[in-house]
């Protein structure tokens, strides 16, 4: 399936991320139905995503094996970033717990991190984010799948851009006052 979107998956994470979700659901759903979730089916299934996610047509076409945690952070920021298309908070989260399936067979989650930092860090700076509350899901998520080490540099790049809202709001406010007692 991933040979058949070909370059198409490299410029379009999307279709990356639900083609390989496709797949795990189709296995998935074998080892739960015909195996009745055998720990031996289940563990093998968990190896073989593991290999195929992180070494797959895409790896080899692009040759970097660091290719996944990649699509699959432009992924997140596709979600994350402002569109005409808005999901609902329900929807989101569907869609963040299919993301972390995904994201726990990555065996280079530094690689994912990096580029999820940086992602993220634009979309504070530029205010793109659909919103804190869906930012703030997804920081938890990953947080709940590596612990809050993993995740303690992205909750602080937030914290720190709450701070500079509140301390610009209340720069302009203050702003407001002296222009308004000097009337």
């Amino acid at each position: 399936m991933i040979a058949q979107c070909g370059n198409d998956a490299i410029a379009d994470p999307k279709l990356y991320v639900q083609t390989i979700l496709d797949v795990h659901k189709i296995y998935h759903a074998l080892a739960q139905d015909s195996f009745k979730n055998d720990a031996g089916f289940v563990k093998a299934l968990d190896q073989a995503c593991r290999k195929f996610i992180n070494s797959n047509e895409i790896t080899k076409i692009t040759k970097s094996p660091s290719k996944s945690p990649e699509l699959l952070a432009k992924y997140c920021d596709s979600l994350l970033k402002k569109s005409t298309n808005n999901r609902d908070e329900n929807e989101l989260n569907e869609i963040f717990n299919q993301i972390i399936i995904v994201f726990k067979y990555i065996d280079d989650k530094d690689v994912f991190q990096t580029y999820y930092k940086r992602m993220l860090a634009k979309r504070l700076i530029n205010q793109s984010s659909i919103s804190d509350d869906a930012e703030l899901t997804m920081i938890a998520k990953l947080k709940e799948t590596c612990g809050a080490e993993y995740t303690n540099k992205l909750q602080r790049m937030f914290q720190d851009i709450l701070i500079s809202r509140d301390l610009n709001d209340k720069y302009r406010q203050q702003q407001k006052e002296k222009s308004v007692a000097r009337n």
